[in-house]
């Protein structure tokens, strides 16, 4: 993994991310799995981060292209909210920040094994049994705990990961994933975004069908939670209106 030190704004670090995003985009696939793409940023308490630096790859690659404006630009904003709390002594006094941002290349399945990061330090392991050749005990360093997640964006990653995060009580704020289901507070207890369901898309879309007095309409989804429940929701309330 590779780390960064703590700058004191997100204005000089931009250089510095785009970089390692690029580097890292060039990482053979078969290294992919060992090192993950990860920005690290001490801090007394650690945020995880999960945002969509690279699109999803081709021919069974886990990561393709940059995505600036919803991957890299998203994660500049986390940056930025952090360097703003860090730099008021009135809203933390004598604590800092920090994050641990993972890349989920617009893929759950990948995301998933990125998002198992966040829980090791809950993980316990028993290495009493475990010596180095000299007999001494090993020295282990523990992985720093992450106390809340910002993510994802899409809304099958945010529901792949949210089944994770609820098991070890780690909440979740999504700025993206607008899928309906993931309001049901009884599945997902520990998710909470910051955008509204589709639900109301579908509502805004069916208050345009009625003002315009039509009585026929098609409907062309993508694929994914987004599109095909988007178009759900809309047949249901078109009938019961």
């Amino acid at each position: 993994m590779t780390s960064l030190g703590p700058a004191p704004s997100s204005l000089p670090l931009r250089p510095l991310l785009l970089s390692l995003w690029l580097w890292v985009g060039g990482v053979s696939p078969s290294h992919q799995h060992f090192h993950p793409h990860s920005i690290k940023i001490p801090g007394d308490i650690t945020l995880g981060g999960l945002f969509p630096i690279h699109a999803r790859g081709p021919h069974g690659v886990n990561c393709g292209e940059l995505k600036k404006e919803k991957g890299i630009h998203r994660m500049e904003a986390m940056l930025y909210a952090l360097d703003q709390i860090n730099g008021d002594e009135d809203l933390l006094p004598n604590i800092t920040l920090g994050a641990r941002i993972l890349d989920t290349c617009s893929r759950d399945t990948y995301a998933l094994e990125q998002s198992l990061t966040f829980v090791q330090a809950l993980i316990q392991k028993d290495t009493s049994d475990i010596r180095c050749s000299n007999g001494e005990p090993p020295l282990i360093r523990k992985p720093e705990r992450v106390v809340g997640v910002i993510g994802a964006s899409a809304s099958s990653v945010s529901i792949m990961v949210a089944n994770i995060l609820r098991l070890f009580e780690i909440p979740q704020v999504s700025y993206a994933s607008t899928a309906p289901e993931l309001s049901d507070n009884n599945r997902y207890d520990f998710f909470s975004r910051v955008v509204p369901p589709d639900s109301y898309q579908a509502q805004a879309m069916l208050d345009i069908v009625k003002a315009m007095g039509w009585n026929y309409v098609s409907t062309l989804a993508s694929e994914g939670n987004y599109g095909e429940s988007g178009v759900e929701a809309f047949m249901q309330i078109s009938r019961e209106a």
